[in-house]
């Protein structure tokens, strides 16, 4: 595959936090919906922060990225080899 330069504006780049999912199917598409709630005064507060739109292919090969990113850093993390002790 070639290489693809991608140009990021500033903005975009920072990224965004969100702290809630939504994903759904349509026809042809899975849309999935960014969302940040927060508790202002009384009552929750949600805002969309993103919504992206997904072919049905790239929408797999995003699950099946994230899947083995996860499984990597739950493997270096819990799985790690644990340094020897140093002998007294």
């Amino acid at each position: 595959m070639p290489e693809i330069k991608i140009d990021a504006q500033n903005e975009l780049a920072r990224g965004r936090y969100s702290n809630i999912v939504s994903v759904t199917a349509q026809e042809r598409e899975i849309v999935i919906d960014f969302m940040a709630v927060v508790k202002a005064g009384k009552e929750p507060q949600g805002q969309l922060v993103s919504r992206i739109f997904l072919n049905r292919f790239t929408a797999r090969e995003l699950s099946d990225l994230i899947r083995g990113v996860e499984e990597n850093w739950e493997k270096q993390r819990f799985d790690a080899p644990k340094p020897p002790e140093a002998k007294a």
